[in-house]
């Protein structure tokens, strides 16, 4: 791979030739205690930090920023923090979401008008994620996106609290008199216990592991909770990537491709994340100069699926849970050995992977439930035999026996084609028995009660259970 010389950096122009705009350049620069061998000759990395007072999600930004810087100047770059909007989502009313393409101006234009050769995007609440990104692939600079990570789970008592979907559920188990006011207030003091973003797989969970499904973080960098150590070391490992990357002249719009975002999306699909990412990937790809439409998520979708449980569309663990049992990282490999059951496609998962389930070391299909594998029904089968006779008989005899179909229909009282009605309502209220017994439902709906008693009537008991 061919490297960048010195003379080919983007801030050379600032900082190397020899006229009177360097030289301002380079004097302001030595007024802020920097000597010309700090920079001269090193990529200038702009760190877009996100973080503010307001935003509890980055709270430990500023210490991850000096961190990133670290680990760019062990690399030997020129690390330089600026501040970007915060956009923090539990605080900004109406809605953070009129402020996203803001964010993304602001990164586009900050990496525009400043000497940055690279960039560290520092985000993770909900819309910095994909605000920065945008910014960044309409810059279209060498850049690395580190995630907030997640906060830590939450707890009360002997129960695990997860951010949006216990804040409702408790909510209402207070307004009907189930918990005291004392309970809500232990509830309150134990739902957030440290920095980092809602710990449930909600927007910012969501868009941090498209990040890096995406290839534009360091691997298993979005499942790392905030305030692990390993938090850090990541920070000081994507400053000293960054450096590498302004040399080999990695760009985003290199690597995001049409390619890449079908496997954001079976991502998505995969480990049961918000819907938001919708919008938010329809937007991030236009910057990348891909067009996504939204049949490719039904395409994706129908044949991806659940490896994840993890709330609020799973019923138990929380991104915590998710980083023990291996975090993205696990989720795409386990995805990888299903794709390769069959010799699927490299963005989706195959059929038989979804027949088998699957389990990845705690994180189960939703619910950790699985359907009970379904005898072949004879009543289909006899239902297509009958067909395949009719579809055989010469075509005179099919349309006499379709003339004296309304006649005979009137003369037994019922339909042209009950039979074969019959045996599909057989064939539904088979598997919704056993679905039954396997307690999936719990009772007929009202529309198959009634075929049922229409059944029993007209062919007996017996005749059904045959």
């Amino acid at each position: 791979m061919t490297r960048k010389r010195p003379e080919e950096l983007r801030s050379h122009r600032w900082y190397g030739v020899d006229d009177l705009r360097s030289f301002g350049h380079r004097s302001r620069t030595a007024q802020m205690g920097y000597d010309r061998s700090d920079y001269a000759g090193k990529p200038v990395i702009a760190i877009i930090n996100t973080w503010s007072d307001i935003n509890s999600c980055h709270t430990h930004f500023k210490a991850r920023a000096e961190e990133v810087k670290r680990g760019v100047w062990q690399a030997g770059g020129f690390p330089v923090e600026m501040p970007a909007m915060s956009l923090a989502e539990v605080m900004q009313k109406p809605t953070t979401m009129m402020y996203r393409n803001f964010l993304a101006m602001e990164t586009e234009e900050l990496l525009r008008s400043y000497p940055a050769d690279g960039a560290v995007l520092m985000g993770g609440c909900d819309k910095t994620t994909p605000g920065l990104i945008m910014g960044a692939t309409s810059m279209n600079l060498p850049a690395i996106y580190m995630p907030a990570g997640p906060m830590l789970s939450g707890h009360w008592r002997e129960n695990t609290l997860g951010s949006g979907s216990d804040t409702w559920k408790y909510w209402a188990e207070l307004r009907a008199g189930n918990i005291s006011e004392r309970d809500w207030q232990e509830i309150e003091d134990g739902i957030a216990r440290s920095p980092g973003t809602c710990m449930t797989m909600g927007t910012a969970a969501t868009m941090m592991s498209l990040a890096e499904s995406l290839g534009l973080t360091l691997p298993g960098a979005a499942s790392i909770p905030a305030p692990d150590s390993n938090h850090s070391k990541m920070a000081t490992l994507t400053g000293k990537r960054i450096v590498e990357m302004v040399w080999e002249d990695l760009k985003p719009r290199d690597f995001l491709k049409k390619e890449s975002f079908d496997n954001a999306i079976v991502t998505l699909m995969a480990m049961g994340g918000s819907t938001n990412a919708l919008i938010h990937l329809v937007a991030m790809a236009g910057r990348a100069g891909v067009k996504l439409p939204l049949d490719r998520f039904n395409e994706f979708s129908a044949k991806t699926p659940l490896l994840a449980n993890v709330r609020p569309s799973g019923d138990r663990y929380l991104m915590e849970d998710f980083y023990y049992a291996g975090g993205l990282r696990a989720l795409l490999n386990e995805r990888a050995k299903r794709r390769g059951d069959q010799g699927g496609s490299r963005h989706t998962e195959t059929a038989q992977a979804r027949r088998k389930g699957g389990r990845l070391r705690g994180l189960q299909r939703h619910g950790g439930a699985h359907r009970p594998r379904r005898a072949r029904c004879r009543c289909r089968l006899r239902a297509r035999a009958s067909k395949r006779r009719a579809a055989r008989r010469p075509r005179h005899a099919r349309m006499g026996h379709a003339a004296g179909a309304e006649e005979a229909a009137q003369a037994r009282g019922t339909r042209h084609g009950a039979p074969l009605r019959r045996a599909h309502e057989r064939h539904e209220l088979r598997h919704l028995r056993a679905a039954r017994r396997a307690r999936i439902v719990r009772r007929r709906p009202a529309r198959l009660r009634q075929k049922w008693r229409s059944h029993r009537a007209r062919c007996g008991k017996e005749s059904f259970e045959s």
